[in-house]
């Protein structure tokens, strides 16, 4: 059994970052579109694996699902002239970015894996105890996230709901047309003004 599931996740982690590396270097926007899909659907499995089912649902629904249309949109609505100018230039500004990026890498690894020993002092893990292994094993991990939400971490995630709704009415207000500029097709232009 481990054989297995060491294969699929050796598959699927395979998977994500070959498309991962697609989104980045593929010079149609169209075929980086679709190796981000294959990257979230990859990642959804990825969670799936580790009994996460809440998690890898959220995964297909929000970023598989939603972002993705979103942006087959955004293309959709965009000229052809724009999908010229995707692929990374070579020039000075690469190479700062690629170094920045490294650096960057490499500070997150030695924060994780530099002092191994204490790893459980940083991020203060308790390991679970086998009665919630059991439980979890038993109901999945969406009822222990429902009773949090809605218990420990309400108000934030009111808060939350209301910064949305704010985008949400901001993003009307921006897109809105003015009044002025707009004709009513009940009433007839006059011909002074036509």
């Amino acid at each position: 059994m481990d054989v297995v599931y060491s294969l699929f996740f050796l598959i699927l982690s395979f998977t994500v970052i070959l498309s991962a590396l697609g989104v980045v270097f593929l010079k149609k926007i169209v075929h980086s579109m679709v190796s981000l899909i294959i990257c979230f659907l990859s990642i959804a499995g990825i969670y799936i694996m580790l009994n996460a089912d809440f998690v890898a649902i959220s995964q297909l629904m929000i970023y598989a699902v939603g972002i993705t249309i979103i942006m087959i949109f955004a293309i959709m609505l965009t000229s052809r002239e724009s999908e010229k100018k995707l692929w990374i230039a070579l020039a000075p500004r690469t190479l700062f970015a690629l170094l920045t990026s490294a650096g960057l890498f490499a500070l997150i690894a030695y924060s994780v894996w530099g002092d191994i020993k204490n790893i459980k002092d940083i991020f203060n893990i308790n390991p679970p105890g086998i009665e919630m292994i059991e439980f979890i094993k038993q109901s999945g991990t969406s009822v222990i996230i429902g009773k949090q939400l809605f218990t420990n971490y309400l108000l934030p995630f009111e808060l939350l709901s209301v910064l949305l709704l704010a985008a949400i009415l901001g993003a009307v207000v921006l897109t809105k047309k003015d009044s002025d500029k707009l004709v009513n097709p009940i009433t007839e232009v006059s011909k002074e003004e036509g």
